[in-house]
């Protein structure tokens, strides 16, 4: 077939523009800094030209036409932000084949869009059309912006656990995150930033379809779907392969083994091998209290810290000189959030064996083993789309409430929980967890008026609301404390925090410091439980000062209990002579930070 001159020169025209295109993606992957392999781009050379040149085809306008810039801003979106975001954050080059994905992936998005508009341009409505694909353009922006605005507010790329954390965050969680990390503001004039985008891309769009339907042609409409289909097939084939998809695919992965807990729980429990006689619950009947904190970093507890200036732990300045209390100095987080670290303080599951989640025995499964009637009592709200691991262990319990028996953040405080103390019976052998709001960011939410006691420059994030926070904790632990051991024959009380806090930071993982994995941690002993079993006791005094993190409270509590078994290992133990991990042997963030890399340790001793 002879081409005219004139189709020549636009044939000529689409190839420069779609290589142009080609050479400028593969140029900014070469400027940020990531090698590119031509075994990883030529291949979809050919393709992705031959796209591009089919798409001017369609539209009958210049690939790069202004009217279709709303267009080419969403793919650019994909296209760039991992790999730049990731570049930045690490300084190292990412995985070729993955930005070769997210070019693909990028290019499509823009094809995709242009050829949908190409598709519909000589559909009525046309406004109603443009309005439609500003929508789309929008929404294929989502991912990028998330990405960008992540990266502003905390400097690091998105991970798989900050991913986590944004999965199992609910509505109310995310308004603080935003208020404390954005600003009413700020937020404010990025949600008008929205709306203006969205009317701008309405008008661009709507000019797109008015000047597409003055050349639109039954040829030029077929290549149009043909585009629509082509790289529908690529975005689903791409997109759960690309770098962003493959976190997608790690969280969503954690999800499905998290939610099989309860396949097998019960035979797990009837298998769990304990000798009642031996128990607590059988030498010293009684109650046993697990009170679990909320983001306490103990750099900014008195009663760890004395050179903190504010006095906010009185109640346990009181007793540090009790010699039935045990505060341990050197206990850590094994992770900065509160899901994977509870999900293995609660289990077997730590950091030191190759036990799943999904396949372990719990804390509530030996007390009840042990003789005890069990009981959660919560205020932190049911987390997530899904249970969290926390609720899954949680709703094995007897009887498990929530103050907000909801998927929402809780806004009460927390004396809320004592009046659940009253409800237990306090002439049985009872093992209570108790889970706290704390100190969870804005720390100026977490406690009434009456502790309102330091002020500072900022009542939201200021080390005087965070110290008053930890002045309620105090107050709580004490009423806690007090009423048990008045009504329910305490035996022994439990308190750690999930993970601690940087009050600049929070406790983002993605901008790891070692004050967000430094916990306040102590163990309560009554006369009658020291009476009952002296060799623990003499333990769990002796190991103080030993370092300690605590996915290893599940052996920890088990010792405390008494009640070792097949899934116990008392190398984990603190109430056991045997506990065998010393500061050269215990990491934290799963693994990925040893804990002789803090520069603010303390003594070790008792080894």
């Amino acid at each position: 077939m002879q081409l005219s001159t004139a189709q020549q020169d636009t044939l000529i025209r689409h190839l420069v523009y779609a290589s142009i295109y080609f050479l400028c993606l593969i140029a900014f992957y070469i400027n940020i800094g990531q090698d590119m392999g031509a075994g990883y781009f030529l291949p979809i050379l050919v393709p992705m030209i031959a796209v591009l040149m089919l798409t001017q085809h369609a539209t009958g306008l210049p690939l790069f036409d202004r009217r279709g810039l709303a267009h080419l801003f969403a793919g650019l979106g994909w296209a760039t932000a991992f790999p730049l975001l990731y570049t930045w954050t690490y300084s190292s080059v990412w995985y070729q084949s993955l930005i070769c994905f997210d070019a693909v992936i990028g290019t499509a998005i823009w094809v995709l869009l242009t050829g949908l508009t190409a598709a519909i341009a000589k559909a009525p409505l046309k406004k109603l059309s443009a309005a439609l694909l500003a929508v789309l353009d929008f929404l294929f922006l989502v991912v990028p912006f998330i990405q960008y605005a992540y990266y502003c507010i905390v400097w690091h790329c998105l991970s798989p656990a900050s991913l986590m954390a944004l999965y199992l965050t609910n509505w109310r969680e995310s308004i603080d995150f935003i208020e404390s990390n954005v600003g009413v503001l700020p937020a404010c004039i990025i949600i008008a930033g929205f709306l203006v985008f969205l009317a701008i891309a309405a008008r661009v769009n709507y000019a797109f379809l008015q000047a597409m339907a003055t050349t639109r042609t039954d040829t030029r409409f077929g290549s149009a779907l043909a585009l629509v289909f082509l790289t529908l097939l690529a975005l689903l084939y791409y997109l759960p392969i690309s770098s962003f998809g493959e976190l997608v695919t790690d969280v969503t992965t954690y999800v499905e083994q998290t939610q099989s807990y309860g396949n097998g729980h019960d035979e797990r429990y009837d298998a769990l091998d304990i000798d009642g006689t031996q128990t607590l619950a059988a030498r010293a009947p009684g109650t046993v209290i697990v009170v679990i904190g909320e983001s306490a970093s103990r750099d900014y507890m008195h009663a760890f810290t004395p050179s903190f200036p504010y006095p906010d732990t009185p109640w346990l300045d009181e007793n540090l000189g009790n010699p039935d209390f045990n505060v341990f100095t050197n206990a850590y987080a094994s992770w900065s959030q509160t899901v994977p670290v509870l999900q293995r303080a609660l289990t077997e599951q730590s950091q030191y064996n190759d036990k799943e989640f999904f396949e372990s025995t719990s804390i509530i499964d030996v007390a009840k083993k042990s003789g005890y009637t069990t009981y959660w009592f919560s205020n932190q709200g049911r987390y997530g789309q899904y249970d969290s691991a926390i609720t899954l262990v949680a709703k094995t319990a007897d009887r498990a409430e929530w103050t907000d028996d909801s998927y929402n953040f809780s806004d009460k405080y927390d004396d809320t929980l004592l009046w659940y103390l009253t409800q237990v019976d306090p002439d049985a052998n009872n093992f209570i967890v108790l889970h706290v709001m704390g100190s969870h960011i804005y720390y100026n939410n977490r406690y009434p008026t009456e502790f309102n006691q330091w002020h500072g420059d900022s009542e939201v994030t200021s080390p005087e609301s965070y110290a008053n926070s930890i002045h309620y904790t105090d107050y709580i632990l004490s009423q806690i404390f007090d009423y048990a051991t008045k009504n329910l024959n305490l035996r022994a009380m439990v308190y750690f925090s999930d993970h601690g806090e940087n009050l600049e930071i929070s406790h983002n993982p993605d901008v790891f410091s070692y004050d967000m994995v430094r916990i306040p941690m102590f163990i309560y002993l009554s006369p009658e439980y020291q009476d009952a079993l002296p060799g623990r006791t003499r333990a769990i005094r002796y190991h103080r000062s030993r370092y300690f993190t605590n996915d290893m409270l599940y052996d920890t509590i088990s010792g405390l209990l008494s009640a070792p078994s097949s899934r116990y290992d008392e190398r984990q133990d603190l109430t056991s002579p045997n506990y065998a991990f010393t500061r050269s042997t215990l990491t934290t963030m799963l693994g990925q930070q040893t804990l002789t890399g803090d520069p603010n340790g303390g003594e070790e001793q008792g080894f």
